[in-house]
């Protein structure tokens, strides 16, 4: 696949760079966690290390490529079993399932702990602006690499500048991690 990210199975100049913004926004959440243990609202040095835990996760995947290797693997399995002539209704009902449950899921842990994280938004409101921005962009990728994008009549790849969603959720986390209070 290639994109403005990646070409021919390697990362691009942006891709490089957006993967060290992650390991950047990664330390500094930690750091951030770190230094609002105590002096924050409760549960903010949670939020912040487990925000560390999932970009530094983020930033190996963006190296790795794990959902294409996956994909890859599921065209390989579905060539062994004679399916692969399926795979577009395939991959729309894997990624509807996929995304009917994530949503679920999320939508539950957000209802359980509804007070928690409107506290989270009034107290945080651009780190929470700077998930959102990344979590449209993995929305819009998913998308795009199972080609749902295109059987909705949209191309998400043809968007310009489309890696700068990213990027912008992860220079949000970072100054906010920086102006974390002592």
């Amino acid at each position: 696949m290639n994109s403005e990210m990646h070409a021919n199975g390697h990362l691009t100049a942006v891709g490089w760079t957006t993967c060290g913004l992650y390991f950047i926004a990664a330390a500094a959440a930690w750091h951030a966690a770190v230094i609002s243990r105590g002096h924050a609202p409760a549960g903010a040095a949670r939020i912040w290390a487990w925000l560390g835990v999932l970009l530094a996760a983020l930033g190996v995947n963006k190296v790795i490529d794990a959902q294409t290797l996956l994909i890859e693997a599921g065209r390989r399995l579905a060539r062994k079993e004679n399916v692969y002539k399926y795979h577009r209704g395939l991959e729309r009902l894997f990624f509807g399932v996929l995304a009917l449950i994530l949503v679920t899921l999320l939508a539950t842990w957000i209802f359980r702990r509804r007070g928690r994280v409107a506290n989270f938004i009034r107290g945080l409101p651009g780190l929470a602006a700077g998930c959102g921005l990344i979590l449209i962009y993995i929305l819009l990728r998913a998308a795009s690499i199972e080609h749902i994008d295109a059987w909705m009549g949209v191309n998400f790849e043809a968007i310009p500048f489309l890696w700068l969603l990213e990027a912008g959720g992860l220079g949000l986390i970072i100054v906010n991690a920086a102006v974390q209070k002592r």
